[in-house]
């Protein structure tokens, strides 16, 4: 996601206010909107009729707005069941009620990727090679509307792992992923903190306490890719005459150089861990409502891939360490400029394709 301008929305408000006023407050808005849907899609489809009959933007937006309220309603009324069942919370970390709770967000997250893909158009394919068994850490690329949702869903829905994630804060405002987030072990961080320390040794927390069926998921760029972003921080390399770190940041053509210090906390905590780096291709230019708007319907495939870095590759000090993260965070670079220049795909078919390692090298659902 990018913040809106100025930052208002970044810092949500305090736990007892999400709980007592947000969450409560988007149920009852998310149910009225849902009840009146009918209406909705009608004002909706009477506007393309009138003035967008080609593209239906209005309608499609609209579906995707209202498949939110829908899901979000389906999913507080859940959490809230699951915590009444749990004892009002109090056997929330025996693993039954983990178990449910990760069942749940999968299915919040398979409604809303579904939702996205069928009303902005897109198909989604994702390929591995094969992952051996154990804890993971799995670092991905963030661009494009979702793409962390389709992540996430593979990880619970296709992989049948226990996920745990590394975002930025402002997801707290989604009362969803922020109950469901709490109780999963999510850490939601500050984009530009003061101190990062706190930040730092939670990401090493949450890798060393890994099971063998868990996945910590990290985005290394620290934030969702934009041309505009690239630039800043390119500029600022530069700036501080860090001219070998802006030469690699220069070689990468549709992602941000990482910013390592999350990354290797993470392998700092778990550096036996199965590290896995996603890359993916489709979602590009789409940085905002305008650049869905002007796009929509994207009638194009979105492909991901995934690799396995042996943990023994990353073995070393902090300078080894980060000198590995940027050669693996240019083969994922590389990968997306294969992809881009193949040409774009058609969607044939709205269904996701996951091609899976053989069963013997993934966790049991």
């Amino acid at each position: 996601m990018v913040a809106p301008p100025g930052g208002q929305m970044d810092t949500p408000p305090p736990r007892w206010a999400r709980r007592l006023l947000l969450a409560p407050l988007v149920f009852v808005c998310a149910a009225g909107l849902v009840l009146m849907s009918p209406l909705i899609h009608l004002w909706a489809a009477v506007i393309d009729l009138i003035f967008d009959r080609k593209r239906w933007r209005a309608s499609r937006f609209v579906g995707v707005g209202l498949a939110f309220c829908v899901v979000e309603v389906f999913g507080l009324f859940t959490l809230l069941t699951v915590w009444i069942g749990s004892g009002f919370g109090r056997w929330m970390n025996r693993p039954f009620w983990i178990r449910a709770n990760t069942v749940l967000t999968g299915q919040y997250l398979e409604l809303v990727t579904r939702a996205i893909r069928f009303f902005l158009g897109y198909h989604f394919s994702y390929t591995y090679e094969p992952i051996p068994p154990g804890p993971q850490l799995l670092f991905s690329r963030h661009a494009g509307p979702g793409d962390a949702f389709l992540v996430a869903r593979v990880v619970i829905r296709d992989a049948g792992r226990r996920i745990h994630m590394v975002g930025a804060e402002k997801l707290q405002w989604d009362p969803f992923l922020d109950i469901a987030g709490e109780r999963l072990g999510f850490h939601y961080l500050h984009q530009s903190p003061a101190d990062s320390t706190g930040d730092l040794d939670r990401i090493r927390s949450l890798a060393g306490s890994l099971d063998d069926d868990e996945t910590l998921v990290v985005f290394p760029e620290g934030g969702n890719y934009t041309d505009a972003r690239r630039r800043r921080r390119i500029d600022a390399l530069l700036a501080r005459e860090r001219v070998e770190l802006a030469r690699r940041a220069q070689a990468l053509k549709h992602t941000l150089l990482p910013r390592p210090n999350g990354t290797l906390a993470a392998i700092e905590g778990a550096p036996d861990a199965v590290m896995l780096f996603v890359a993916h291709a489709g979602l590009e230019q789409l940085y905002g409502f305008g650049d869905l708007w002007a796009s929509v319907p994207l009638g194009r495939s979105v492909v991901a891939h995934s690799w396995v870095a042996e943990p023994s590759d990353a073995a070393g000090d902090r300078r080894t360490l980060t000198a590995w993260l940027y050669d693996e965070w240019q083969k994922v670079d590389d990968w997306i400029e294969n992809q881009l220049s193949a040409g774009p795909t058609g969607v044939d078919d709205l269904r996701d394709d996951v091609h899976s390692p053989p069963p013997s090298v993934t966790a049991e659902p």
